[in-house]
């Protein structure tokens, strides 16, 4: 994996020593008088910072040999003149209307064979020649003018970083891409066919291919299925699809190149990103990671999300940094106007949520928009600028004094860094599209909310995680999870193997391993490339509906029958991937070990939609077993050490494997079994109402919760910026005031405030503490 320098991320905020505080900027679209009202607003709210020309193409090139940045310096011009600092797109995140109709060959082809015309934004083939010709060059010529200007290029120049495009997303299906596929596929394949058809196993329905002139892109008028809510978006060969997707991954991949190059002959200085999407499907965001300087996502959790799905997607993009800190290039500062319903921030919410990035990695907090838009699709997309114009909105209020904080905490939280975690949980963007392209075993299979669902329990005992790729350097993590990891290749078995073979501890579940990347199954007793560590036979995999649970009885507990939560039977086909938040209590650390982790609320643990049948070697350890159906009895929970002997409460490397997709109570279990043995530190919150405190557990699920939305997040000290000291977040993620025991001792930052180890703190709804250790 490509190592980043952590000082470039430096160079974003060396001009102004500060946390960049700001964000997309669009006065192309306002008469100049206003420019000059928001200049005095944006001070006001301490904004030192502009995200400019995100998609301006057509302003800047009204046709192929024409430019024009006279609009543009003018709006550079007025942002130097009242000290704030740019963050410079190229623009090219949407086609100017002229180039779609005397180039059509820039136009896309939909999944459907239907051709576009100018639409939306990121509306580009990436295969196309034109579109890379004036892409490159609006790039270069940006890059050349400001540079030339003194506007650029140095550290103390007002553009501190450029913003390649915008949200790079969606795919061509276009002859130009079909001939582009063939040519990648020669390329991979060593220009042999028969390689092609024996990856894809394509003899099966007479797929068998004599040339790659036969070979065209799988959409639904090739071999992408159709034909209901079950075929939809599957593939007939999953290995073919696989590579189409593999291959418009490297075609996007080499515009974002261009344009890098290009900015990067005038400009030497300045970071280079793009803005990600967090957990997005199109693309595979570690292998986009490796082209850029400094990694920024644009974060926009959805009504109802937990601070855990939250949290999944920052610890996912410090993954693809590599775990370096990372630009918060957009957040709403209240509704966002792509949401089914366009909920208004909570009153503390948006600088709750500004500070959870912050802790987990963010080192400038940036938003969509400066000033909300007056028309078009994103005019009831909030801005920090109403439509009213004025500083009298809550909005306005509360992003002033998160701008005031962030400018008087900078240098301590600049001086710190993310902290490395103790346990990795591992997401993969191949295993994912893998699932997806796959006819069966279930399609209550949802990759990434069966990653959520693992993440939340480590999330709730406020454990560092680090979300990271297959591929990755494990050697310094105590435990490792693969959630539903199905297709794995032999650079991956041999990562995972090395790392057990190396005193790790691995968490494998079902579907983990197998098929190879081709989405070919493994030959032999699954899970083949692991069935040595795991030390399990997995014989067959039986699949039922999301509400037809199975319990599980551990080890030392009473079994009892499974009771299933929800009570719609939508909410039921929806529980294995969206469990509701806060059924299980934390476990209690003792002498670096979790114990305890009771059950509350009366739910029973159990697995659901996917149950294992196997066989266990006979130095295979079972923790639980199935209580029902015909497999009743068999393990359900395995551990294999990896030296005869080996126990978990010892810190025994090996192989647990869960057999099935647990509920949140079994997860909370599982979790326990993984750690047991482990130095894993888990800040532990205790609930204090009076019924909690004499017994030490939550009472009521109403209890749990409120425990469950207490985050607590270090930031570590840097060893290169001396009297730097860590710093602990302490955030209630959630609306309603909590009470519980303080779990670290520190200064308030945001208050002045002394906090010690075990004192009784209530903080009110979406209330942060910034602790200096």
């Amino acid at each position: 994996m490509v190592a980043r320098d952590e000082k470039m991320i430096d160079r974003v905020v060396s001009s102004l020593s500060t946390i960049l505080y700001g964000g997309d900027y669009n006065p192309e679209q306002w008469p100049e008088e206003v420019w000059q009202e928001d200049m005095k607003l944006m001070k006001e709210a301490h904004i030192n910072e502009v995200t400019l020309n995100v998609f301006s193409w057509s302003l800047l090139q009204p046709s192929e040999s024409e430019y024009d940045f006279h609009l543009l310096d003018r709006i550079v011009d007025i942002c130097k003149a009242n000290g704030l600092r740019i963050v410079m797109a190229t623009g090219t995140g949407a086609l100017p209307a002229w180039m779609c109709l005397r180039h059509p060959d820039v136009n896309r082809i939909g999944y459907n064979g239907e051709i576009y015309r100018h639409n939306g934004r990121e509306n580009f083939c990436a295969s196309s020649p034109t579109f890379r010709k004036y892409a490159g060059l609006l790039a270069a010529k940006m890059a050349q003018h400001y540079v030339e200007r003194g506007d650029a290029g140095a550290g103390d120049s007002p553009i501190v970083a450029w913003h390649l495009s915008n949200e790079y997303s969606g795919f061509c299906w276009c002859d130009r891409c079909a001939q582009a596929f063939r040519e990648w596929l020669k390329a991979k394949y060593h220009n042999n066919i028969d390689e092609v058809n024996d990856a894809w196993n394509a003899h099966m329905w007479s797929h068998t291919y004599h040339s790659f002139d036969e070979i065209f892109p799988p959409n639904t008028r090739g071999d992408g299925m159709e034909g209901g809510a079950y075929w939809a978006g599957h593939a007939v060969l999953g290995g073919y699809s696989l590579d189409y997707r593999h291959f418009y991954n490297d075609q996007v991949r080499a515009c974002i190149k261009l344009e890098r190059d290009a900015v990067r002959t005038y400009d030497t200085y300045a970071p280079i990103t793009t803005n990600m999407m967090g957990t997005f499907n199109d693309y595979d965001y570690y292998k986009q990671g490796e082209l850029l300087d400094v990694i920024s996502w644009d974060s926009y959790p959805g009504l109802g999300e937990d601070a855990a799905v939250i949290d999944m997607r920052h610890d996912l993009m410090r993954g693809v940094a590599h775990g370096e800190p990372w630009m918060l290039m957009e957040q709403a500062p209240s509704n966002q106007n792509w949401m089914p319903y366009c909920y208004v921030k909570r009153p503390g919410q948006l600088a709750e949520l500004s500070w959870q990035a912050v802790a987990h990695g963010a080192n400038t907090v940036q938003y969509f928009q400066i000033r909300q838009a007056r028309s078009g699709c994103e005019k009831f997309h909030s801005g920090i600028i109403s439509a009213d114009g004025t500083n009298k909105t809550r909005r306005f209020r509360e992003a002033a004094q998160l701008g005031k904080q962030l400018e008087q905490l900078s240098a301590q939280i600049l001086a710190t860094k993310p902290r490395h975690g103790q346990v990795a949980l591992i997401f993969d963007w191949n295993a994912w599209w893998d699932i997806q392209f796959s006819v069966g075993p279930t399609q209550a299979l949802d990759y990434v909310a069966e990653c959520q669902r693992w993440y939340r329990e480590l999330h709730r005992r406020n454990i560092a995680v680090d979300v990271v790729s297959p591929l990755e350097n494990l050697q310094d993590y105590q435990a490792v999870l693969t959630p539903c990891l199905q297709s794995v290749d032999k650079a991956v078995v041999e990562n995972l193997r090395n790392y057990v073979s190396h005193g790790g501890r691995l968490l494998m579940t079902t579907m983990t391993a197998v098929a190879d990347e081709h989405d070919s199954l493994y030959q032999g007793e699954q899970p083949v490339p692991l069935r040595d560590l795991a030390g399990i036979w997995v014989e067959e995999t039986d699949s039922l509906a999301p509400s037809t649970p199975v319990g599980l009885a551990f080890t030392g507990e009473e079994a009892q029958a499974p009771q299933v939560s929800p009570s719609t039977s939508k909410e039921r086909a929806s529980a294995a991937g969206k469990a509701t938040y806060g059924k299980a209590t934390y476990g209690e650390v003792a002498g670096g070990k979790a114990i305890g982790n009771k059950v509350a609320g009366g739910e029973q643990p159990y697995g659901t939609t996917l149950f294992d049948i196997l066989h266990a070697d006979s130095d295979t350890e079972v923790l639980a077993t199935y209580t029902d159906q015909f497999y009743a009895g068999t393990p359900a929970l395995t551990f294999h050490a990896l030296e005869q002997g080996g126990k978990l409460e010892n810190g025994a490397a090996g192989v647990i494997y869960c057999a099935t997709m647990p509920n949140e109570p079994a997860i909370a279990r599982i979790v326990d079994r993984l750690l047991t043995g482990l130095a894993v530190e888990q800040m532990v919150t205790l609930p204090m109402c009076e019924k909690c405190q004499s017994c030490g557990t939550p009472c009521s699920p109403d209890c749990q919760k409120a425990t469950s939305a207490i985050e607590i997040t270090r930031r570590v000290a840097r060893a290169d910026k001396p009297g730097a000291r860590d710093l602990v977040f302490v955030m209630n993620t959630a609306e309603p005031p909590v009470s519980f025991t303080a779990p670290v001792s520190g200064k308030d930052l945001l208050t002045g405030k002394l906090v010690k180890q075990g004192d009784t703190l209530t903080m009110a709804g979406f209330e942060t503490l910034i602790l200096q250790q």
